[in-house]
């Protein structure tokens, strides 16, 4: 753990703070739901969830091209380019589907474009600071739409 928390402390501060920041809609929405003080709003939050969630979702999938195209390296680009717009295409195909498929899907999504991002670290394609980050990100997003999908099933 304490490793992990070393590499945390990599992470420039601003990636870190826009981040964080970057997963208050996501954490409203996964405990919001529970809020019956809420009112009318309760209802609008898996909507919400997702369709924010889908944003993320291509927004990872511009790091990754982006990266690509910064590596410029002629022989893996096809493959990073496809990869790169996968989180995009999955995403809307969540959008279309009914709520508790659509949060399953966005959660194997962040699960496994968090695992790719991971190996594209390792092998060099982005930097170093990216993966803990990417951790973090990961894991309250999967289990903010965990709350909404368990919400969704149970009432």
């Amino acid at each position: 753990m304490t490793g992990f928390i070393n590499r945390l402390k990599t992470v420039p501060p601003m990636a870190l703070f826009l981040g964080l920041m970057g997963l208050v809609p996501f954490v409203f929405c996964g405990l919001g739901i529970w809020a019956t003080g809420l009112g009318d709003l309760r209802f609008s939050l898996p909507l919400i969830a997702i369709a924010y969630a889908c944003l993320i979702a291509s927004f990872l999938g511009g790091v990754r091209w982006g990266a690509s195209m910064q590596n410029n390296q002629s022989e893996k680009l096809p493959r990073q380019l496809v990869v790169a717009i996968m989180p995009t295409l999955v995403a809307l195909i969540a959008f279309m589907l009914a709520l508790p498929q659509a949060f399953t899907l966005l959660i194997v999504l962040f699960v496994a474009q968090a695992v790719l991002d991971i190996n594209a670290v390792e092998a060099g394609d982005m930097v170093a600071w990216y993966a803990p980050l990417r951790i973090v990100l990961s894991i309250v997003a999967a289990l903010a739409m965990t709350s909404l999908l368990v919400h969704t099933l149970t009432h």
